[in-house]
C-alpha cells in the first residue's frame, strides 16, 4: 500500500511541476559576461540572437560554471541557447534547460539510490536479531 503511494505522489510531483510553454532554441553570441560575488560565485552573460522574424534580441543568462575553473566561456564565444516565444528576453542555456527540467528526477533518483543501502542493512539486521 505504501508503494502505491509512493507512486502516486511521484506522479502528482510530475505534474504540477509541468508547464506549457513554448521554447525556441537558437545560437547567439555572447556580448558581455559579469562575475557576481557573494556567498556563491556566479557568471552571467548577455547574448545577442535573432528571433523567429529576424529581429535582434538581447539575453540574460547564467553561466554554467565549473568550481575553481569558471564558465569556459569568453566574450565573443557562439552558444546555443532556448528562450521562450512570450519573453524572449528569458533566455537559458542547453545545459541550464536540462537541469531545470529534469534536475529534481535527477535528485530523487539519487536519494533512492543513496538510501537504499541503509534500509536493506537495518532490515537485514532487524531479520538477524529476530
Amino acid at each position: 500500500m505504501k508503494y502505491i503511494y509512493l507512486l502516486l505522489l511521484l506522479s502528482l510531483s510530475s505534474f504540477s511541476f509541468s508547464q506549457n510553454v513554448e521554447k525556441i532554441e537558437t545560437e547567439g553570441e555572447i556580448t558581455e559576461i559579469t562575475f557576481h560575488q557573494g556567498k556563491k560565485i556566479r557568471e552571467t552573460a548577455l547574448i545577442k540572437f535573432n528571433l523567429e522574424d529576424g529581429t535582434e534580441q538581447i539575453g540574460n543568462t547564467d553561466l554554467f560554471r565549473i568550481p575553481f575553473i569558471g564558465s569556459m566561456k569568453s566574450v565573443g564565444d557562439k552558444i546555443s541557447i532556448t528562450y521562450s516565444k512570450d519573453n524572449p528576453y528569458l533566455v537559458e542555456t542547453v545545459i541550464g534547460s536540462f537541469l531545470s527540467t529534469y534536475g529534481m528526477y535527477i535528485l530523487i533518483f539519487l536519494g533512492i539510490i543513496f538510501s537504499l543501502k541503509p534500509i536493506l542493512n537495518y532490515k537485514k539486521n532487524i531479520t538477524k536479531n529476530t
